[in-house]
């Protein structure tokens, strides 16, 4: 079998079961099966595709038990770097690469990139923001906190494999009862916190309600976790500090009025579709 007679297979098999993103999943399934990136898998179509046992086991397994393609395949991009995904843990998404741009940007701007830095994040899930951030400031350190014992495995096993183990110290616990209790003051604090709102679960596609519920659900209009930061958080950033987190775009004037009751200064940046997805909050004066 050609490459192109695998993708058609896929397409057709996929679309019958109803799967939207049947064109992206075949493409992404086939391309790591045959060892190539995405964009080269043209390039393939007229080869022998190497493993059409394998991409039947993946198809099979996508259309009965809706699970995403990053998790089946173990692994996902972010930022270009390729990261393990355990089963349950969040995977990367689009919107993740926008929160690590804007954190490195703000650190380039407030700390430069010689100086000794040290950040905060909360719920590392695969590790990619702490561990990109660590590959692009050689200089910082970062602490984590992760509540679900396997995505603290899963962080640690891509922190050992991209050489930054020795520069992240993690923490396995809970961040309600984790962050009054903290001493050390940080530069930065990032998360993508759980913010689905509770209200929407039923409206949700089986591929997400796969992963662990703790990475997804934030009360019942999602910013549960965003107000605990607001309120109890700020104590452990420095007061040239910054923080910034992650949200959904109708969640923007919750956000603004939690952020401003409990004295931050704060902006909004926007992602590709021009909808506000990060917000960034500094500690007012």
């Amino acid at each position: 079998m050609k490459v192109k007679e695998a993708l058609e297979k896929c397409f057709k098999y996929l679309k019958n079961c109803s799967i939207e993103t049947y064109r992206s999943d075949c493409i992404f399934l086939i391309s790591h099966l045959q060892g190539v990136n995405p964009s080269l898998l043209p390039l393939e179509e007229e080869k022998l595709f190497k493993n059409p046992q394998k991409l039947e086991e993946l198809v099979k397994r996508r259309c009965k038990e809706r699970i995403s393609v990053p998790h089946l395949l173990g692994e996902w991009d972010c930022m270009g770097r390729t990261f393990k995904v355990f089963p349950k843990v969040l995977a990367p998404r689009p919107a993740t690469e926008l929160l690590i741009e804007h954190t490195a940007n703000l650190i380039r701007e407030k700390f430069g990139t010689q100086k000794a830095v040290k950040g905060l994040e909360i719920g590392t899930g695969t590790g990619c923001i702490s561990i990109n951030l660590l590959l692009e400031f050689p200089n910082l350190k970062m602490v984590g906190v992760e509540v679900d014992p396997i995505a603290v495995k899963n962080t640690l096993k891509n922190a050992e494999i991209y050489g930054v183990k020795d520069r992240l110290t993690l923490l396995e616990g809970d961040i309600f009862k984790i962050c009054p209790k903290m001493e050390e003051k940080f530069d930065f604090i990032v998360s993508n916190p759980p913010y689905i709102a509770e209200k929407d679960k039923d409206k949700l596609p089986k591929e997400v309600l796969y992963e662990n519920p703790k990475a997804l659900f934030g009360g019942e209009e999602g910013i549960k976790f965003h107000t605990f930061f607001a309120k109890h958080c700020g104590k452990v950033l420095k007061r040239e500090g910054f923080m910034t987190l992650e949200f959904e775009p109708f969640q923007k004037e919750l956000l603004e009025k939690v952020f401003k009751t409990y004295g931050w200064d704060i902006q909004f940046e926007t992602d590709f579709a021009g909808l506000p997805r990060i917000l960034i909050a500094f500690p007012e004066g």
